[in-house]
């Protein structure tokens, strides 16, 4: 009976350390603390931050980090996690400790990874050559493997004029192919013209201090006036007229 007893106990108290809640126990007068405090990292890059657990005396306090990837070293209640290479895109890091009553307090941390897009290209849907004035035509503006597509921007252009922003509304993380979609309906003078298109990762303060830019090549616009093509019409019905007139009377 006595064995059961001891069994039992040591059952409870082993369950009691890997007891995990989530955020605040009603133990919990701190909690632990990122440095960085938001971590953006490019694909494939080194990374690294620190976790301290508590600011007070918690050494008795069971602690740790949940992580799936990179090492992690302890200098008292101070963690320290490296990679050398990040190549998870979906992935969640949590600092915890559990008091002596069984509360754990915990906090995780926001990491954003990130790839700017291998190509950017522009051209018009269903369209090639010249263009008419008052007319309605499509731009499309083709992004290949980028991520998050979410924080993407894209601002279409006609020479140094922005036409429009657009953004996704995806929410993967990994890299994805996503094509945005613009109506133009250009006039006269938009003739010689050039369309590009521009993406821009928008990553936060914590992100570079340069936002990740890649551009498209540049769309150079041929556009015909409604005035110049029934000049045309009626220079070609003038000389089908006289070439018929000259054949009558020859």
């Amino acid at each position: 009976m006595f064995c059961c007893c001891i069994f039992l106990a040591v059952s409870l108290l082993h369950s009691l350390c890997h007891f995990h809640v989530s955020g605040y126990g009603s133990g919990c007068t701190e909690h632990p603390v990122f440095t960085p405090s938001a971590l953006v990292v490019k694909y494939g890059d080194p990374a690294n931050f620190t976790c301290v657990v508590c600011q007070k005396d918690c050494s008795e306090d069971v602690f740790g980090l949940e992580h799936a990837v990179g090492e992690v070293t302890k200098n008292g209640t101070t963690m320290f996690w490296t990679v050398d290479r990040l190549t998870e895109w979906d992935i969640s890091v949590e600092c915890y400790y559990i008091t002596n009553i069984g509360d754990q307090c915990s906090s995780t941390l926001n990491i954003t990874i990130y790839q700017p897009p291998e190509s950017v290209s522009i051209s018009f849907v269903n369209h090639t050559g010249m263009m008419f004035e008052n007319q309605q035509y499509t731009l499309q503006c083709s992004v290949q493997n980028v991520a998050p597509v979410q924080n993407l921007t894209v601002t279409f252009y006609r020479g140094n004029t922005a036409l429009g922003h657009l953004q996704s509304n995806s929410e993967e993380k990994k890299p994805v192919n996503e094509t945005f979609s613009l109506n133009i309906t250009p006039s006269r003078e938009d003739n010689g013209a050039q369309y590009w298109c521009e993406t821009k990762l928008e990553l936060g303060p914590s992100g570079p201090q340069r936002p990740p830019v890649v551009i498209s090549e540049k769309l150079p616009a041929i556009v015909h006036c409604e005035s110049e093509r029934k000049k045309k019409h009626k220079t070609y019905i003038y000389k089908l007229l006289v070439s018929v007139l000259q054949i009558i009377f020859k």
